[in-house]
């Protein structure tokens, strides 16, 4: 038999608690834990002797933690956010909205390069949706039209991610290849000098970030 144990939390830009959840492996096989609200998931303490490994022997959606190989860990779901904001108003400005040829332009011309998350040692397998690719590391610029703001969005190579526009910042993260801001998720597009934000459900709210460093 398998355990999932999860304790409850709050979630929303003005969260005050994480969630806390422990999740095992046990006979070395699969187990999925249901997390009750999306966030950027830490391993907090590993409880067995079978080392847990990110990408390997666990990992995390937006849905659910899983284990497999016998690891066996408390897992922190970061459900609280930086500053006050308002949910929909700050992710659509940490997205933007730029529509135009020239974000047509670099998506197609980026269709068919060859993916080099193969390539990258830290990618460890289709299981992995925490994984970011290098070219989403780093800090972007760009601007948002609809809301005449500038945007500064910084990725870190663990996922973690934030977006300050005027005196606001925003928290995100990286999981499946998207951008999560609270309960908002944008797809990300390689561009030629950075990267497209678009948001899932509304393809009209696009922005082009620039690389910054």
């Amino acid at each position: 038999m398998q355990l999932c144990l999860a304790t409850a939390g709050l979630w929303g830009f003005n969260a005050v608690a994480d969630d806390y959840v422990t999740c095992e492996s046990r006979n070395d096989r699969y187990q999925s834990c249901p997390i009750s609200t999306a966030g950027y998931v830490t391993l907090e303490r590993q409880l067995s002797g079978t080392s847990c490994r990110q990408g390997r022997t666990w990992d995390y959606s937006r849905r659910e933690i899983w284990v497999d190989d016998g690891c066996r860990a408390q897992f922190r779901v970061h459900t609280s956010s930086s500053g006050h904001h308002d949910g929909d108003h700050d992710a659509k400005v940490a997205a933007g909205v730029l529509v135009g040829a020239a974000i047509l332009g670099a998506i197609a011309a980026n269709a068919d390069k060859k993916d080099h998350k193969y390539d990258d040692a830290n990618y460890q397998g289709p299981r992995h949706s925490s994984y970011v690719p290098d070219w989403m590391i780093g800090t972007f610029e760009g601007h948002n039209s609809l809301y005449g703001a500038d945007v500064t969005l910084t990725i870190e190579p663990n996922g973690r991610a934030t977006a300050r526009t005027g005196r606001q910042t925003t928290d995100g993260w990286i999981n499946d290849g998207r951008l999560n801001v609270g309960n908002t998720v944008f797809d990300i597009d390689q561009s030629r000098d950075g990267f497209v934000t678009s948001q899932v459900g509304d393809r009209q709210n696009e922005v082009r970030y620039r690389r910054a460093r």
